[in-house]
């Protein structure tokens, strides 16, 4: 007797891992590595700040350019500079990240309850990816014209015969000068990659507000929670910008450099504060025309209604009547006073 085949039931497809839109910079590798160390991420940049205000600061001792025990405030703010502005970025990813978990009930994606599908949890952590991860090529170049900018920056002085203002200070050995440059040259190569930095995370935050956002007038607090990194972002820069005018000597500050530095900076504070707000507050004020134009529409209607009644002596159910067009004005009433 032949046995009976039992057809085999197909199991469910497993869930699609996400795939990156692209790879991730070597920034973002840095940072990955940062958190895997042992110890909170603030605890290394701390670390390499004090370790930089050393080698700079010793050095120096030894080569006579100031007295042993002392430090030089100039040289201090270079040291400290360089691991503020990778744990600036490092911060500004972390932020977005946070920002971008309050924001979901707002993405056009199922309400918060209902069950989410691949391509949904896919394209959060799509977006959630592109907010935090600079791409691999961009940040290259971005990085590489930091490092033409600082090359450029320092054949131009020495060609002028004049010391420079970061060096200013130094015993002016060559290992005196060394030291120093051993954090300058990497700060500079920065100061071209955190303008790219802000900029990306700026567009994809008004990205996420124009095509992805389902914006709810009466949920004002996550709208806005997008705009919590680009304060950051402002506040950050205007922190290093006060630095550089308070810390660092008068022939540093005051040079072309500096100053353009410092409107480069004040630009992208204004843009990083502003733009996710414009972004918020564009949105919020065409829902809230979209909704008072459906409430008037349905006080027209109920009005209309109303009038007709009077005009046809049927006076019949007035009471509810009454009641939907009282209904209908305070809902206007309420919609004209929600904050955009």
């Amino acid at each position: 007797m032949k046995r009976r085949r039992t057809a085999k039931t197909p199991s469910p497809p497993a869930e699609e891992s996400f795939t990156p839109p692209y790879p991730p910079s070597w920034f973002d590798r840095f940072t990955d590595w940062v958190d895997h160390l042992p110890g909170p991420a603030w605890a290394f940049y701390l670390s390499l700040a004090v370790i930089l205000i050393l080698e700079i600061s010793v050095v120096q001792w030894v080569e006579g350019a100031y007295p042993f025990g002392t430090f030089y405030v100039a040289h201090v703010f270079i040291g400290v500079s360089l691991p503020y502005f990778l744990g600036l970025m490092h911060y500004l990813d972390k932020a977005a990240a946070s920002a971008m978990d309050s924001f979901r009930p707002l993405l056009s994606l199922p309400k918060a309850g209902a069950r989410s599908s691949v391509k949904d949890r896919s394209t959060f952590a799509d977006l959630s990816y592109r907010l935090t991860m600079l791409p691999r090529r961009p940040a290259l170049l971005a990085t590489l014209a930091g490092a033409a900018f600082t090359a450029t920056a320092i054949l131009g002085e020495t060609a002028s015969g004049a010391v420079p203002g970061y060096l200013a200070g130094t015993a002016g050995t060559p290992l005196a000068t060394a030291s120093v440059m051993l954090a300058f040259i990497p700060i500079n190569v920065l100061l071209v990659l955190i303008p790219y930095h802000s900029v990306h995370q700026l567009t994809q935050v008004s990205r996420i507000y124009t095509k992805h956002a389902r914006i709810n007038v009466y949920l004002l607090q996550s709208l806005y929670a997008l705009s919590l990194p680009g304060a950051y972002t402002a506040l950050g820069l205007i922190v290093f910008v006060y630095g550089l005018w308070a810390f660092t000597g008068p022939a540093d500050a005051a040079n072309a450099i500096s100053i353009g530095i410092t409107l480069v900076f004040a630009a992208i504070a204004v843009a990083a504060f502003a733009w996710p707000l414009w972004g918020a507050h564009r949105r919020l004020v065409m829902e809230k025309g979209a909704r008072l134009a459906e409430a008037s529409s349905r006080f027209e209607a109920a009005t209309r209604e109303l009038h007709r009644r009077l005009d046809s002596g049927r006076l019949t159910h007035m009471d509810d009547l009454n009641k939907a067009v009282a209904t209908l004005e305070i809902e206007q009433n309420a919609l004209r006073k929600i904050p955009t």
